[in-house]
């Protein structure tokens, strides 16, 4: 059985959780737009047919989104732009919630991008204040992961172990703090044994 997420944070609310993310919604990818835009929602104190007016699509759509049977890695340009609207936040922060770039997208091509990342993980492995927070198999996440890692090492302790990421970090800092929801049982189901 699947858990509902109250976004209000009100256990004893007896509103209908139309709002709620089970942890299978959770899962998926683009879940970050998802939460971010019906947290948004909440807080202006609209409903789900009044998100879906404002991004220009049918309340239906918002729910194939919600439930994976869309996708948010494939929402058109207006939907992205009308999403940065409602949010007020540049186009490339509602893509990267969506799922439509990752943290390589800001990488060099090639190679460089993993060599740096895994050289980054090599430096936290050997830092004795932290590494123990690396998990077990960490060589074995996607170089995205991975990256997130790094980022988070760099932002706990200053060091500058990627190159030309202040903007995007600001992104993710962002990101976080609106979202303000533990999405943990998506990361918690990659495969690192």
């Amino acid at each position: 059985m699947n858990k509902v997420i109250n976004l209000h944070g009100d256990t004893t609310s007896n509103k209908a959780e139309w709002h709620g993310m089970d942890t299978e919604d959770l899962r998926r990818p683009g879940a970050a737009l998802l939460v971010w835009l019906i947290k948004t929602a909440i807080q202006r104190g609209e409903k789900m047919h009044e998100l879906a007016a404002a991004l220009g699509v049918t309340y239906g759509y918002l729910v194939q989104l919600k439930k994976g049977i869309r996708s948010t890695t494939r929402v058109s340009e207006e939907v992205i732009r009308a999403a940065g609207r409602y949010l007020g936040v540049p186009a490339i922060a509602v893509r990267l919630a969506a799922g439509q770039v990752t943290l390589a997208d800001f990488a060099l091509p090639g190679d460089r991008f993993q060599r740096r990342v895994d050289n980054g993980l090599d430096f936290i492995s050997k830092d004795p204040a932290y590494s123990f927070l690396l998990p077990p198999g960490v060589e074995k996440l996607d170089v995205d992961t991975k990256a997130a890692l790094v980022v988070l090492y760099e932002g706990a302790t200053g060091a500058r172990l990627l190159s030309n990421r202040d903007h995007l970090l600001e992104a993710i800092e962002q990101l976080h703090d609106l979202l303000d929801v533990d999405l943990a049982p998506r990361v918690s189901k990659v495969a690192v044994g």
